[in-house]
């Protein structure tokens, strides 16, 4: 068998960054995955956003002065992990929305939708899907 290895065409693997735009409501917070923070352009403020009757979260840019702005990333050469909020006012309306899927000891982990606008991401959170990375400890023994 031969192969014909100057035909290879070799990538490196980004291992520091997820395959997708993940955010994981966990059991008192959210956590966003890098590959949202590298997707936005490691925005330094945005805004929180919802829309309750269709169950969508999202984040869009913002500048600092924005109504309602929020820090969120560094810059990409000093963001070197992922962002999370503990905060209830942006925990509590998520787990609202999921109300018919949450487990309050389980951590979901929901897919973002870059918009066209390539500024805000959306997140439809009955898409989200039970994650068992962590398990809770009496579960894990």
């Amino acid at each position: 068998m031969s192969f014909d290895f100057n035909a290879l065409n070799l990538e490196v693997l980004d291992i520091s960054t997820n395959m997708s735009p993940d955010i994981y409501v966990n059991l008192r917070g959210v956590t966003f995955s890098k590959k949202i923070l590298e997707e936005l352009g490691y925005p330094a403020y945005v805004q929180f956003v919802t829309d309750p009757k269709n169950k969508v979260f999202g984040i869009r840019c913002s500048r600092q002065d924005g109504h309602r702005a929020a820090p969120f990333s560094k810059p990409r050469k000093e963001q070197k992990a992922t962002v999370s909020f503990n905060n209830k006012n942006i925990w509590e309306p998520i787990r609202k929305m999921m109300e018919d899927e949450w487990k309050s000891d389980r951590r979901y982990r929901v897919t973002g939708h870059l918009l066209d606008d390539k500024k805000t991401m959306i997140f439809i959170l009955t898409e989200g899907v039970m994650d068992d990375f962590r398990l809770p400890k009496e579960e894990n023994e």
